[in-house]
């Protein structure tokens, strides 16, 4: 069985070895009062930038960018830009998930977001055939399982507690360029009853992204509302 250092290492190759992603991708997301689907086109990249498309056949009717620290969401319906700091209230705001954007990236990158730890334990998980690696945190813990084959098919942050905040899964993964890359991400937030399942298709990994895919240019005549004045 590898031990926590080698698993660490293997989570680190991996995000050294995918920095960035474009893709269309099938989205579902529920929580306790409804259950809806998209099309989206999405564009991340490492550490902190995102670009998603909500499509239609007309085009795009939502938009939410993240750069430099600055979140945008427009949404053509209401000819509105709302801008702010790309924090984890204004996101919950948008996309309603309460994380930072660069957790975020990271878990569309197919990684559970790095965390400066100290204790790390391994076990083995005889019901899931999973190597399970949980690493301590100063008020919280992370535990990411593992494939026989050292592949990421789960991660979860839990508070001091022992409580689930998060749980990721990574699945299906597909061959790009000699790289394994999880192909379905989901992402669950219990304390708001909250999951989205996203399903990526057509993957360009590791594209040359320029900085500008995740400006948002302003449609003439949009009303500009600042997101860190709006009351929820």
């Amino acid at each position: 069985m590898p031990t926590a250092a080698q698993l660490e290492a293997t989570l680190a190759a991996r995000r050294d070895a995918v920095r960035s992603l474009r893709a269309l991708a099938r989205l579902r997301y529920r929580d306790g009062r409804e259950s809806n689907s998209s099309h989206e086109a999405i564009v991340v990249a490492r550490p902190d930038r995102l670009r998603v498309e909500v499509l239609s056949l007309f085009g795009s009717v939502f938009v939410l960018t993240a750069r430099d620290g600055t979140l945008t969401a427009y949404a053509r319906q209401d000819a509105t830009v709302y801008q702010g700091q790309a924090s984890p209230e204004n996101l919950w705001r948008y996309a309603r998930i309460g994380l930072p954007v660069s957790d975020l990236v990271d878990i569309l990158l197919g990684t559970p977001p790095s965390r400066l730890g100290g204790h790390a334990q391994v076990a083995f998980e005889p019901s899931s055939g999973w190597i399970r690696l949980r690493q301590d945190l100063d008020d919280r813990s992370q535990v990411v399982w593992f494939s026989e084959a050292e592949l990421p098919v789960a991660a979860e942050e839990r508070d001091g507690g022992g409580e689930p905040v998060w749980h990721a899964t990574f699945a299906e993964y597909e061959d790009h360029a000699g790289f394994p890359v999880a192909t379905r991400i989901g992402l669950e937030m219990p304390d708001a009853q909250r999951s989205v399942d996203v399903a990526l298709e057509d993957i360009d990994l590791n594209p040359t992204l320029d900085h500008s895919i995740f400006a948002f240019q302003t449609p003439p005549g949009s009303k500009i509302v600042n997101l860190d004045r709006v009351a929820d």
